[in-house]
């Protein structure tokens, strides 16, 4: 059999060529065109470098430029569509293009992703379709064709980049590869050897190997051995000569070589290959010998042929293609069980949080932290205002003296120990009697200037905590977290004080914290990421502490997705500091969103940051954290930030002792209640109590095991005795408008359309290790499944909800859920499909 280099010319000027042809058996042999088969009618083999594959009815395949490539009848009659294309076509506006090796085949027993290459063949239809009709402009719409098929390989099917310029073939190239090739089948019937053609080739023997391998994508063996096994089956189907005597003439050493080599291929042996076509045919050998064609394409009905193409013609729906956009990113995972791998703290329990104290004395707010605790379980929650007046502490009698009033705190704290939570405090805001000056934030007055005295300010402190120790005990309250202020370096908004006042109103809280006992933890400065990133602010106080030994048992930090720009902001009142209009101020304030690794790379700076000044080890809290700073922005009710958590939670492991989410519910009134029971509230669960899915996402990282036996970038898998536990997701972040501001696409409906396009994710898991019974639990998470805000869409956006309306989202919005029993003997197969914005997580647990 020969093997040649296939010199392809496209249709007139235009960088594509179609043939619809019946093929008995065409030769080895590589072009510089991406070409695309797809079987109209039958069945034929494929031989792709030392592959061979089986194409059926409906079934197609790309080749790639210079893949050494062949095809072969079966039994069957074969009517086939090849499609040629020059890569050079994309060089303009792709180059990178033109070093792609994709992936891309569709076999009939692949049924679960055969609907992903309806885009293909509708794409190749249309191209066949304008080049058969030639219609005026016909150029121009075969060149937006090609584009969009250019666009779906590169978005949603795996590629491999040649990188090396040596792995490309040039003219030189060819014409040794030529020589080599020809020699090579000239001797095939002998026991030809490289190191022979070297010496023939004047060549150095381990680099004509290595150059073989490179440019024709298999070793010189294997295509010795391909070039025999075609020729050996060309004579099985077209003469009658004895398998021996096949196995002799086509040059292999021995029959059993040849039998083994083509049971590995064929999946029978040469007998039973002859007899199954001996079955299926009315004509005997001889005859269909006569009406062979070797090498050429046989013609067909084209007709016939183009009325198989019309059910392609029409392009698929929208969501048929989101549907099977799912080849972008391949994840395959191999893991060994038996591995005990490494401790994985569940951190991400650490924390949770929510508005202000007194919000906290609420019935339905106690019942949302009540719920979630039962499902999720916290192990401290943290809030603001402690001694804000309407939780009435701080009182001055008559006569002038202080009385201190402990009734809502003990209301709030026992409501926190019967729920098994523990108060992680915030020292804020002023009360009234304390106060300096009537600077206040949000809409409920919360005072933000310095105490008047600092002695009256330390007294409240001492005197807080000493009750909390003789109410629930010294070695109790040891266990809590007491945190001096919040966000201090907003000296407009949050603190009406300089740095330096800051930095004494923290050491003098400590000081008095630690009075009581050295096991209370004190820490801050609950700083935000803009000031640890921007400014030196962080470092002055860290350094502070440090030279003044001022207590730090943990570093306080605030992380969110955005930077304030303060473009059109009217910066005057920033620098007069008029607190009075500091929501004019905050309304002005356009946000512009990090990269997608933010809170990691923050993390990574805070950490730098402390080891510069402390030797000791600091435990950092992040205090608050969300997908948004904007208590109202939209996509906070979205399943986007369902995998924003999943995401930083699994990425900052063993960065930060805790990443607390800004805040469980939307019982939050910085800016009064949200009006929509979807306003874009920070909460993981609405004002009506129906959970996002961001709620959800903390549930399924709650079932984690305590070792990590593997983790990739967008999955984790972990064990807890005997079970594993398998956790990934689909990660979308914003797109470039949005990031930079612009936030047209974003509406009370629509809020989807602001994210990046990402494809379906595929993981292909093989777990080996495994016996035994197993329970088998499957969560799927995503806008289908869990997402309340999509099913409050889909149910026409309802506000003021009746009763009945919230039982009904209650009752649809939850994870999918799916379970079964295996027996497995050594390993577990799974492949995952997930959407954009969706996690899944499978649970196998061992049954007894």
């Amino acid at each position: 059999m020969s093997y040649k280099y296939e010199f392809v010319m496209g249709e007139e000027a235009l960088p594509v060529k179609t043939i619809i042809h019946s093929v008995n058996e065409l030769d080895l042999h590589w072009h510089n065109k991406i070409e695309i088969i797809f079987v109209l009618e039958g069945s034929v083999n494929v031989n792709i470098g030392k592959e061979i594959y089986l194409l059926q009815e409906s079934d197609l395949i790309l080749v790639n430029t210079n893949e050494l490539h062949s095809t072969r009848k079966t039994k069957d009659k074969n009517v086939l569509l090849a499609v040629q294309i020059d890569p050079e076509f994309y060089k303009l506006c792709f180059p990178k293009f033109k070093s792609m090796r994709f992936h891309c085949k569709c076999f009939s027993q692949e049924g679960y992703i055969r609907g992903k290459f309806d885009i293909i063949r509708h794409y190749i239809a249309n191209i066949t379709w304008c080049l058969n009709k030639k219609n005026k402009g016909y150029e121009l719409i075969i060149g937006s064709y090609l584009h969009l098929l250019g666009e779906y390989l590169i978005n949603n099917f795996h590629y491999d980049v040649i990188e090396n310029k040596n792995q490309e073939i040039t003219d030189k190239d060819l014409i040794r590869i030529k020589n080599i090739i020809d020699y090579a089948n000239e001797n095939m019937g002998r026991d030809v050897t490289l190191k022979e053609i070297a010496e023939k080739q004047h060549l150095n023997y381990h680099f004509l190997s290595h150059f073989i391998k490179d440019k024709i994508g298999m070793s010189f063996q294997d295509y010795l051995n391909s070039i025999r096994l075609n020729n050996a089956v060309s004579m099985i189907v077209n003469s009658d000569d004895t398998i021996g005597n096949i196995a002799y003439v086509s040059g292999f050493p021995s029959i059993n070589s040849f039998n083994r080599l083509f049971k590995r291929e064929y999946n029978c042996s040469p007998t039973e290959y002859r007899d199954g076509l001996l079955s299926s045919s009315h004509k005997s050998i001889k005859s269909n010998k006569d009406n062979k064609k070797v090498g050429t394409y046989l013609d067909v009905d084209r007709n016939a042929a183009f009325k198989k193409l019309y059910c392609y013609l029409s392009a698929p729906s929208t969501e048929s293609k989101e549907e099977y956009n799912n080849e972008g990113n391949i994840d395959r995972i191999f893991v060994d069980a038996k591995y005990e791998g490494e401790s994985f703290k569940h951190y991400w329990k650490k924390l949770a949080t929510f508005g202000r104290a007194s919000e906290g004395l609420r019935n339905n707010l106690q019942e949302q932290l009540k719920e979630m605790q039962r499902d999720i379980g916290f192990e401290y929650i943290r809030f603001h205002g402690i001694f804000m007046d309407e939780m009435m502490i701080y009182n001055v009698s008559e006569d002038g003296k202080i009385q201190y009033n402990w009734s809502y705190v003990d209301e709030l704290f026992d409501f926190f120990k019967g729920v098994n939570i523990k108060p992680f405090i915030e020292l804020g805001f002023m009360p009234n009697e304390l106060k300096s000056s009537e600077d206040t934030v949000f809409w409920w007055k919360a005072n933000i200037s310095p105490p008047r005295h600092i002695n009256l300010w330390t007294d409240l402190v001492k005197a807080f905590i000493k009750h909390c120790i003789n109410r629930y005990g010294l070695e109790e309250v040891e266990t809590w977290y007491f945190e001096v202020w919040n966000e201090p370096e907003y000296e407009y908004y949050f603190w009406a004080g300089s740095k330096e006042e800051y930095f004494e109103f923290y050491k003098e809280t400590a000081v008095a914290i630690k009075s009581i006992s050295e096991k209370l933890k004190v820490g801050g400065p609950s700083i935000t990421h803009g000031a640890i990133l921007g400014s030196n602010w962080l470092e002055d106080f860290l350094r502070f502490c440090n030279k003044n030994i001022v207590s730090l048992d943990f570093l306080s930090v605030h992380i969110y997705p955005e930077y304030v720009s303060l473009e059109g902001v009217e910066e005057n009142i920033l620098q007069n500091r008029d607190y009075k209009n500091t929501s004019k101020i905050i309304s002005q304030i356009k946000k512009i969103y990090y990269d997608k690794n933010h809170t990691f790379n923050t993390l990574k700076s805070v950490n730098n940051k402390l080891r510069e000044v402390f030797n000791n080890d600091i435990e950092i809290h992040v205090t608050e954290w969300n997908a948004s700073s904007l208590n109202g922005n939209l996509i906070h009710d979205t399943s986007y930030v369902a995998t924003f958590i999943i995401k930083n939670v699994l990425q900052c492991t063993g960065v930060t002792n805790s990443l607390g989410y800004w805040t469980f519910t939307d019982l939050i009134e910085e800016n009064k209640l949200g009006i929509s029971s979807f306003h874009g509230g920070f909460g993981l669960i609405n004002k009506d109590g129906l959970k996002k899915s961001s709620y959800y996402a903390y549930y399924l990282l709650s079932k984690l095991g305590d070792r990590i036996i593997e983790q990739g970038e967008d999955y984790i898998v972990t064990k807890k005795a005997e079970s594993i536990q398998i956790l990934a997701y689909n990660y979308a972040y914003f797109d470039d408008l949005f990031l930079h501001g612009d936030i047209s696409a974003l509406n009370h409906r629509e809020r989807y359309s602001i994210y990046e396009a990402k494809a379906l994710k595929e993981i292909e898991l093989s777990i080996t290790g495994l016996n035994g019974y197993y329970k088998i639990t499957k969560y799927k998470l995503n806008r289908e499944n869990g997402s309340v805000f999509d099913n409050w869409i889909e149910l026409g956006a309802p506000e003021n909800m009746h009763e009945e309306e919230l039982q009904y989202l209650k009752g649809k919005t939850q994870p999918k859920i799916e379970i079964k029993e295996l027996k497995l003997q050594g390993e577990y197969i799974e492949r995952m499909s997930i959407p954009v914005h969706g996690i899944e997580l499978i649970i196998l647990e061992k049954r007894i």
